[in-house]
């Protein structure tokens, strides 16, 4: 079954190459977050093996890194292809990944977090997310990122969860842990998240 087509009139996307124009790590929007002593960097060929760890833990949740096969070689291949990507750390140790794929003359994205299955390390991805995802608009003419979610993936757009609109709802879309499960995709306008989170985003330290 074949996803329906973001659409947009704008045009521009992100890769890695341009995320390295935003700082490493990013302003740390929140205090207890900081305290944490959490993250990000740019994806490179070393987070590969995290990348594939947790694909295999996430299995058919992660269906566009899996739709191919569970073999290491196609699920690395497929991971290595997403336009941007970051790892997300907790000290020294990654505990997540980001990734910006699907980019291209529409003026979209598809944004995409994968976390290890932790519910404190969920809390904390949740909370960087508006971090990450500025430091895609602030390097690109991306208006709009998509997100999509299995009915039963647990949430982890943090506070920019209420901004992402629903789009279209699959029914049933993939048989996963003995069920079929349902695919909802979402929309987040740069605009609308700029109004809100931007001043956060950017308040001085």
């Amino acid at each position: 079954m074949m996803r329906a087509a973001p659409t947009s009139s704008s045009t521009s996307s992100a890769t890695t190459s341009d995320l390295q124009r935003y700082p490493v790590g990013g302003p740390k929007i929140m205090d207890s977050v900081a305290h944490e002593d959490v993250s990000w960097r740019l994806f490179d060929n070393e987070d590969l093996v995290f990348a594939y760890e947790l694909a295999a833990v996430h299995g058919a949740r992660w269906w566009n890194v899996t739709k191919n096969g569970s073999s290491p070689e196609s699920m690395i291949s497929l991971i290595s292809r997403f336009a941007a990507g970051v790892t997300i750390l907790r000290g020294q140790t990654p505990i997540g990944i980001g990734t910006l794929s699907d980019t291209g003359s529409a003026g979209t994205g598809l944004f995409d977090i994968r976390v290890v299955d932790d519910e404190h390390s969920r809390e904390i991805v949740g909370r960087i997310v508006p971090e990450l995802i500025q430091s895609v608009f602030a390097v690109s003419d991306i208006r709009a990122l998509y997100h999509e979610r299995f009915e039963n993936d647990p949430r982890l757009l943090g506070p920019t969860e209420p901004y992402w609109r629903t789009q279209v709802i699959f029914p049933s879309y993939a048989l996963i842990e003995g069920r079929y499960e349902s695919l909802e995709q979402r929309v987040l306008w740069r605009d609308e998240f700029q109004e809100v989170f931007l001043p956060l985003v950017d308040a001085p330290k």
